[in-house]
């Protein structure tokens, strides 16, 4: 069950099903906001506070999760936040392009829940 002590987390996820798993996969173990676009992530993140973030990279609009990611590292107040690069992009070499682009982990699609739950705990700051 969540306590008030359980990581925060917000994943940005357009696809709906994808949404649903995340949600029902990281339930009891983290407290957990998914949000289907950028527009809402940005909304959250300035009322809110996170200790990490689930970023899928290829959203369904302008701006993706690589841009949304540096617009959240722009921001003095949220830059140091650990991000986590969800995609389908599972090529070698994807995993350094996005540590390069400012991401702290990397978790390919699909992806089972103790791989989900291994990378955000790798992510997250110790505690």
């Amino acid at each position: 069950m969540n306590t008030s002590d359980s990581p925060r987390i917000l994943s940005v996820e357009d696809n709906p099903d994808t949404r649903l798993l995340l949600e029902h996969t990281l339930q009891g173990e983290y407290d957990v906001t998914v949000v289907p676009n950028v527009e809402e992530a940005l909304d959250h993140i300035a009322t809110n506070s996170f200790d990490l973030l689930l970023l899928d990279i290829n959203l369904s609009e302008k701006d993706g999760g690589v841009e949304l990611l540096h617009t959240i590292r722009s921001r003095e107040h949220i830059d140091d936040i650990p991000a986590v690069a969800v995609t389908a992009f599972a090529m070698p070499g994807d995993r350094d392009d996005f540590l390069q682009e400012g991401f702290d982990e990397y978790v390919g699609k699909p992806f089972t829940r103790d791989r989900l739950v291994d990378t955000i705990e790798d992510a997250l700051p110790a505690g």
